[in-house]
């Protein structure tokens, strides 16, 4: 495997020359040296980015600018500032992204100041009113591979940000309750002059971290009890309300040894920090995204003048406009002319279709003609195939392991507490069995844990991401250990999404006429085969593009594209089609023929291409003794010949399946121990029968709103790695298992005795969370260093 030389991630090298993992990136380096920016590299730091792929390559809407720009400048100049805008930015990773995209938007006049987050993936820009033309330099983003977005498409990082927000405010708590407890850890007297006033502020510092910090994991951890559940901040919610409740009482009966306001603070503080380092992790790679949804939210209706209808509002006859791009929301009937539709979410196939006026279309069908398709509705939203299959997952799966364990853990921590009571208590000194009975449940509260398993799980993302692999569900990696069997939808998972051009070679011999035709001929279109032929013609058809534009090409459903030049009239379509008018029939062999005044000029070859690594992926998931399938919608002819070809047995591949099929061989063949990977609609019901799911991404991505986790390379053979990842998170875990599980033997055998005082307590505790920390950090990449 080779390193990327522009995003690091690794990939299969196909020869000495090959120096970059997607046309995308190749495009993007060749942009960044010709423009001087090869600092880039030195501020990347070797860090592994999302791979570009078809960014640069694609047609990016930019409508809804206009609107934002016009509001943010009548604003500015109102109030005599410059102008700004808050807006959603993927690709953008590190300091190099964050450095490129400023000195791109200081060459453009009027620019003030471009602030790009990574961590947040928003850019906040800044211009003189009138003065700059913002499209422009967006469209120079696309260029190199970052794409603008209105903030309000991502989801949102709320949950983030209110985290953050917490864990500022209690941990100035905690250096108040800590500063105005020093006396107590110093041993100066009980009544020295100001020990009242620094009580209470010690006393209104943990309540202000109860109510700000406490509250979110009590709030969990009751919402976890009324639905029947045990979540790990059960433990937490515990603890910290019996540090609280006895340090009041100690406070009201003047016994100092149960007054745990500065332990109540600490703990809060290091509980947030722990809980912000995960949902940082997996919040990231869900804003990493911008993209347009496929299933519209609305359509235009058709002779209203742009009048939207929302999808919930479709009723039977409804005419309305599908935009090119667009999947069909409801199953409905073309009105009028002729277009061509993918149908690969539905079933599989990824050859596109012609439907003519009067002709069924189901919903999910995508159009991939570059003009709206004017369509009547057939049916409502809510009775839609593609509804049920765009519903969101509720909640995330978790782990009924972690769940026995939790009811084993509280109950054995509760039977501790009450017994060291009674025993004190039966000896005559009440006090000091509650004291015990309390310390045992603040110091046996899983502190260690809380920050120890965030950080493994955040290793391990990180060492997956410089594979191109991004987790979303903080659940992912227990899951993961119970894998048995691996399920494979076929086309546009195990194979590209797009077919392969066989011979490159006949667009690099191709002259700068022909080059240039080719690249406006394919430009813009949905096409599979266009794109391919597009991202092939690579960094000199952008430059020939960038040089003479040209016009919309006219589109001959079922055929191809032509274009009207001076010079003469350029064709791009099916083997044998002239180009000349649409009355010709293509010849029933196969490829695609680019045509000058009917005259062949070249001939492309397509083959569908299966995913750089799957074969030797395969055999090492094997060697693991996992089970593998193959549930397709194709034909099962293909699917059988694809399984041949991959050594996979006859009877574990299936085509020509429905989505509710799919979803019930899922379930035939998982016993809470499957593996899913899927790319279109007609995988969503399978997604939500297995254990753990993935998907890569895909020029009309839709699953990776529900995937466990998500690729942007281009192979699988990060697969085995995210087995490994997770047996090395699994082992650093019990790592801080085990070290958690003496201290707690050690400190509660201390609690019960009566011994374990409040400052104790405050010193012992983050203690064990940096051991804890520093256990897992060095055992996880120890581990990784060994098995590589």
């Amino acid at each position: 495997m080779a390193s990327c030389e522009h995003c690091g991630t690794e990939y299969a090298q196909k020869g000495a020359a090959d120096r970059y993992c997607c046309r995308g990136c190749e495009f993007v380096a060749t942009l960044i040296a010709e423009s001087g920016f090869e600092r880039f590299y030195d501020l990347k730091q070797g860090l592994a980015l999302a791979p570009v792929r078809s960014r640069p390559f694609e047609e990016h809407d930019f409508s809804w600018l206009g609107a934002k720009v016009a509001e943010a400048e009548q604003r500015a100049l109102s109030r005599g500032e410059a102008a700004h805008v808050e807006l959603a930015l993927e690709g953008i990773s590190c300091v190099g992204c964050v450095w490129l995209v400023e000195k791109l938007f200081a060459r453009h006049a009027g620019s003030v100041r471009a602030v790009a987050n990574p961590s947040s993936g928003r850019l906040h820009l800044e211009w003189v009113p009138m003065h700059c033309e913002l499209e422009p330099f967006l469209r120079e983003l696309c260029q190199f591979g970052y794409v603008a977005a209105p903030a309000g498409s991502v989801s949102g990082d709320h949950e983030r940000s209110r985290l953050a927000a917490r864990m500022g405010l209690c941990g100035a708590f905690a250096l108040n309750a800590m500063g105005f407890t020093l006396p107590v850890y110093l041993n100066m007297p009980a009544d020295f002059e100001f020990a009242a006033l620094f009580r209470l502020i010690a006393f209104f510092s943990a309540t202000l971290s109860m109510l700000v910090g406490g509250g979110y994991f009590m709030d969990r951890a009751w919402r976890s009890l009324r639905a029947g559940a045990l979540h790990i901040d059960l433990p937490i919610a515990l603890g910290l309300l019996a540090a609280y409740a006895g340090s009041i009482t100690g406070w009201v009966m003047k016994y100092e040894r149960l007054m745990y306001f500065d332990f109540v603070s600490i703990f809060v503080f290091l509980m947030l920090s722990g809980r912000y380092l995960q949902t940082s992790a997996v919040e990231k790679n869900r804003r990493r995204l911008v993209r347009q949804q496929p299933v519209p939210e609305a359509v235009p209706r058709l002779e209203r003048d742009g009048e939207l209808v929302g999808r919930e509002a479709i009723q039977p006859g409804l005419r309305f406009l599908l935009a090119p791009g667009q999947a069909l929301p409801v199953s409905g009937v073309m009105v009028a002319g002729a277009a061509d539709f993918s149908l690969e979410w539905i079933h599989g196939e990824a050859e596109p279709l012609r439907f003519a006026a009067g002709s069924r279309l189901p919903a999910g069908a995508i159009l991939l003609s570059r003009t709206p398709a004017a369509i009547e509705a057939g049916e409502c939203w809510e009775d839609s195939l593609l509804a049920k299959l765009t519903a969101p997952v509720v909640g995330e799966r978790g782990s009924p392991g972690l769940a026995r364990l939790l009811r084993v853990y509280l109950i054995i921590v509760l039977m501790l507490g009450v017994a060291a009571l009674v025993f004190w208590s039966l000896r005559g000194q009440a006090l000091t069995g509650l004291q015990a009975m309390i310390s045992v449940f603040v110091v046996s509260c899983p502190c260690a844990l809380g920050v120890a398993i965030p950080l493994a799980d955040d290793l391990a993302a990180s060492a997956m991401e410089r594979l191109g692999v991004y987790v979303r569900t903080a659940t992912l990696w227990p899951r993961l250990r119970r894998v048995r069997k691996v399920v494979f939808d076929k086309t546009g998972t195990l194979t590209l999404e797009r077919p392969v051009l066989d011979n490159p070679a006949a667009v690099a011999q191709l002259d700068d006429p022909a080059a240039l035709a080719l690249a406006q001929l394919t430009r813009g279109s949905l096409h599979p085969v266009a794109r391919a032929l597009l991202e092939a013609s690579g960094t000199r058809g952008q430059k020939l593009l960038a040089q003479s534009p040209g016009s919309v090409p006219e589109e001959l459903a079922g055929l191809g594209v032509a274009l009207t030049t001076p010079a003469g009239r350029w064709s791009l379509g099916k083997a044998g089609w002239s180009g000349v008018d649409g009355t010709g029939a293509a010849a029933a062999r196969p490829g695609s023929e680019l045509r000058f005044n009917g005259n062949l000029v070249a001939a492309f070859h397509f083959t569908e291409t299966l995913r750089p690594g799957v074969v030797e992926m395969l055999r090492h998931l094997e060697r693991r003794g996992l089970a593998l399938y193959i549930l397709s919608g194709d034909h099962p002819d293909k699917v059988a010949t694809m399984a041949k070809a991959l050594g996979l047995p006859e009877e574990h591949a299936h085509g020509g399946l429905s989505p509710e099929e799919k979803s019930r061989r899922v379930r035939l063949v998982s016993r809470h121990d499957t593996l899913y990977l899927g790319d279109g609609a007609n995988d969503s019901l399978a997604f939500d029968a297995a254990l753990v799911t993935g998907t890569p991404v895909v020029d009309r991505s839709l699953l990776e709103s529900k995937a466990d986790f998500y690729t942007l390379g281009a192979g699988l053979g990060f697969l085995p790695s995210l087995l490994k990842t997770a047996s090395r998170r699994a082992a650093a875990v019990r790592s801080a298992f085990g070290f958690a599980l003496l201290y707690n033997l050690t400190t509660v055998g201390f609690s019960m005795e009566g011994r374990m005082s409040p400052l104790l307590a405050a010193i012992l505790m983050p203690l064990s969370s940096i051991v804890s920390i520093l256990l897992v950090a060095t055992i996880f990449r120890a581990i990784a260093a060994n098995k590589g």
